[in-house]
């Protein structure tokens, strides 16, 4: 009888041992940085705006944080890493016309060629990596774009609404 005590008691701590790992997969799961589906080729140097949110939209999508944080412009690129890994599908991309700045008119450097890129989407953050002023579904979106002369890329400096 002994014997079979103890079965049951390694039976017991094995079964606890098992459901505790399985809950801290579940918990910590979650909190790991997502896993890269595919890898988005960067834009030509001569792409457009519209090109290069696109490529912008769908290197989030993928969770190719390296080409999502190469399309920002350097003092921003912060700003990709933490969509790239918040960030758990965007559905049903829609870009609107593009619209120029005026150089005077811009808050970037004279020199610099300025479009907006107005994006509509389906979004939805990865579980405990959303953001408060951001909710989930369709969402109306915008993406800034600077262009220093007439043949460097255009890179992302800035987004939201208004």
């Amino acid at each position: 009888m002994v014997t079979s005590s103890r079965a049951r008691a390694r039976l017991a701590v094995l079964v606890i041992v098992v459901l505790a790992a399985a809950s801290m997969v579940t918990v910590l799961l979650p909190l790991l940085p997502p896993r890269q589906t595919a890898a988005v080729p960067l834009p030509a140097p001569s792409a457009s705006p519209e090109t290069v949110v696109r490529t912008y939209l769908a290197a989030l999508n993928a969770h190719d944080c390296t080409t999502a944080t190469e399309l920002w412009a350097g003092d921003q690129r912060d700003i990709a890493g933490s969509w790239c890994t918040g960030v758990a599908e965007l559905t049903g991309i829609s870009l609107g016309a593009p619209s120029t700045e005026p150089p005077g008119n811009s808050s970037n450097h004279p020199d610099q060629s300025v479009t907006e890129v107005p994006v509509t989407f389906d979004l939805r953050w990865r579980r405990w990596h959303g953001d408060p002023s951001l909710p989930e579904g369709r969402t109306t979106w915008g993406y800034l774009l600077a262009q220093d002369a007439q043949t460097s890329a255009w890179r992302i400096v800035d987004n939201g609404t208004g």
